[in-house]
């Protein structure tokens, strides 16, 4: 796959770009006749996965790394309304290689024409950053006249939710080496270890992530805990706004995997044990909570290693002691040995080749606990 490949954008016409400029403030609220070729974003058909605010039907928000969009349609070409100036998609058409859609002021970009009239197409849309480049709002598709969007086939029956930091939403994992800081164009969470891990496991997954998040304290924080950890943002439907929680009803996975440590103990001071080690405790039994049922992989590394492995470790083993605990907990740990050199990216966190080499002791440990 090439990287740094532009997805060739162009505005469908002049009337149609007029007319979708001020898109969401004011988009019509009447669903568009299909003979115009709009799709709008609640169609039925439109298949979404991960956390995405429908307050508003027809503009529907987001900004959680690796969140995508699914449809198949009928015509020779489809187009994306899109409304974001700064996150980085990848798109893929009919199961081809992706291609980077890079934002701009542009409302309507087209991800595929020339295509064969006589079979129906498929199009995938999913964000490569994470929310702290931003929120984005999606508005449906545009297709040939006369033509519209058809079923999809039935969604994979696995679900895995990833819950961690930087490393989980792919943070520098485009990089060719550690020489660089963060930016929009290294970042892919569709390459993190949590993608490549699902794509093996045929399952469908979501990520809760965000850089420089902990259990407790995050990174760079001059106390011992920090007030808005990642479980504290756990709930949230979007990143920025947190009067709108999430419904955890709607999708529920079976598997749950906690990438989180690495910020607590990054950089001083550390947190106390006993402050860690019950945060973590507290996290697990809300996601029990949440979940009945779910089984739970706790993973260390590669970035961090002692106190934070052996203090999940404790909680994993002191959590199989616990009647009805034994087999809905697992302990992961990566260690930083196991990447070399060419195994870093940006601000030394995993690139594409270390992402890899985690997947590998993930994968499996997934798919033996879970029979998959």
């Amino acid at each position: 796959m090439s990287t740094k490949q532009t997805i060739i954008l162009r505005i469908i016409s002049c009337s149609i770009l007029i007319f979708l400029l001020n898109a969401c403030s004011t988009f019509p609220t009447k669903q568009e006749p299909t003979s115009s070729g709009i799709v709008d974003a609640d169609n039925p058909y439109i298949q979404y996965t991960g956390r995405f605010d429908f307050s508003n039907p027809k503009c529907v928000a987001f900004d959680w790394a690796g969140v995508y969009i699914k449809a198949r349609f009928e015509g020779t070409r489809c187009s994306i309304r899109l409304n974001d100036q700064k996150n980085e998609y990848a798109v893929i058409v009919d199961n081809h290689a992706p291609r980077l859609l890079k934002t701009d002021t542009t409302k309507v970009y087209e991800a595929a024409y020339g295509l064969s009239d006589s079979i129906p197409h498929s199009v995938m849309i999913q964000k490569r950053t994470e929310p702290l480049v931003g929120k984005g709002t999606f508005m449906g598709f545009i297709l040939d006249k006369g033509k519209n969007l058809l079923p999809l086939d039935i969604r994979p029956s696995r679900r895995i939710e990833f819950i961690g930091n930087s490393i989980t939403s792919g943070y520098g994992v485009e990089a060719d080496s550690s020489n660089c800081s963060f930016s929009p164009e290294t970042e892919n969470a569709c390459m993190s270890y949590a993608s490549i891990t699902t794509r093996a496991l045929n399952a469908e997954y979501q990520m809760i992530s965000y850089s420089g998040r902990g259990v407790v304290r995050n990174f760079g924080d001059s106390n011992k805990t920090s007030i808005d950890p990642m479980p504290s943002l756990y709930d949230r439907t979007c990143f920025f706004d947190s009067t709108k929680k999430w419904n955890f009803k709607v999708w529920v996975p079976q598997a749950v995997v906690i990438n989180l440590g690495t910020n607590d103990f990054s950089t001083l001071p550390h947190p106390d044990k006993s402050t860690f080690q019950g945060a973590y405790i507290q996290f697990l039994e809300r996601i029990r909570c949440l979940y009945p049922g779910v089984t739970i992989f706790c993973v260390c590394g590669p970035m961090i290693g002692e106190p934070c492995a052996t203090y999940i470790k404790e909680i994993v083993e002191q959590q199989k002691k616990i009647k009805g605990r034994y087999n809905d907990v697992f302990f992961i740990e990566i260690k930083r040995s196991i990447l070399t050199d060419k195994d870093w990216g940006c601000d030394l966190h995993p690139n594409i080749y270390g992402a890899s080499k985690m997947a590998d002791i993930v994968t499996p440990a997934i798919r033996l606990r879970m029979n998959w």
